[in-house]
């Protein structure tokens, strides 16, 4: 079965002025690309399911409402595996939580420390994992990088995720991008936590620092804890695709290690729904 783990839905509208003007002038891909629902389905006709969620931030003014997101899932439930992002600062964090499982489906949680401005570890926020535990929701977060000059890069450190399973250890996790610039400290935390995963989205943005990413999965025996995310719409899919699989062309006639294809092949097959908790 062939999975996106890693795709948005989101109107610019969505952004407010402060993430806008950061994302355009700070990321270097340009501005966030408008799409409608039916260009993401074209995008994701390869793929037998799709993860798809907004992004909410509400100390970045950023805010995707769940309605935007369940109205493309409804398109195709079958398809579409709806995540909310939720925001656990607010104080009606848990009540969005359960409001997004009961009102519309939706099966796991997005998140974003850096750009939330919140760290993931404070006890104030067990509640709120707890709740996720207990509805079985399984959590995504963006650690690694972000253009938003107001985010605290320290409230996007991976190790921050070790910290978290130790206290939750049934709740499922995926850190977003490999944690990039830290893949190497992400891969210490998928590789000692059995319920916390890592999609590779973006991997190919930096090939080098992708090639030595994949070179470190391997060393420390993970890459079966890596999920494939286009990222769309900031890649298409096929283009996603094929980045990743040219990431051996940077050391082809050296004698540094090549990434083995099948590896590749199976991070992009890879199906683990049910380990999520998404699919029984």
């Amino acid at each position: 079965m062939r999975i996106d783990y890693h795709s948005h839905f989101i109107e610019r509208a969505h952004f407010g002025p402060k993430f806008t003007r950061d994302w355009d002038e700070q990321c270097g891909l340009g501005a966030w690309p408008e799409v409608s629902a039916e260009d993401f389905e074209r995008a994701m006709e390869p793929f037998d399911k799709v993860l798809v969620f907004g992004i909410t931030a509400h100390a970045m003014g950023v805010h995707t409402p769940h309605e935007h997101v369940a109205r493309l899932v409804a398109r195709n439930p079958a398809k579409y595996i709806g995540f909310m992002a939720l925001d656990p600062s607010r104080p009606d964090a848990i009540r969005e939580m359960e409001r997004g499982v009961h009102e519309f489906g939706f099966r796991g949680i997005k998140l974003y420390p850096i750009m939330s401005v919140y760290n993931l570890t404070d006890p104030a926020f067990h509640p709120f994992f707890r709740r996720a535990v207990e509805l079985g929701l399984p959590v995504m977060m963006h650690m690694g990088a972000s253009p938003v000059s107001q985010g605290p890069l320290k409230y996007s450190l991976p190790l921050l995720v070790d910290d978290l399973a130790i206290a939750f250890p049934e709740l499922r996790v995926i850190i977003a991008h490999l944690g990039h610039p830290w893949q190497r400290e992400t891969a210490l935390v998928i590789r000692k936590h059995a319920h916390v995963y890592a999609d590779i989205s973006g991997l190919w943005h930096r090939p080098w620092q992708g090639y030595e990413a994949m070179i470190v999965c391997l060393e420390w025996g993970v890459t079966h804890k890596l999920l494939f995310g286009s990222d769309y719409p900031l890649w298409e899919p096929s283009t996603a695709i094929a980045s990743l699989r040219r990431l051996n062309e940077q050391v082809q006639g050296t004698p540094l290690p090549q990434i083995p294809g099948e590896v590749i092949e199976e991070i992009l097959e890879r199906d683990v729904l049910s380990e999520l908790g998404i699919i029984a």
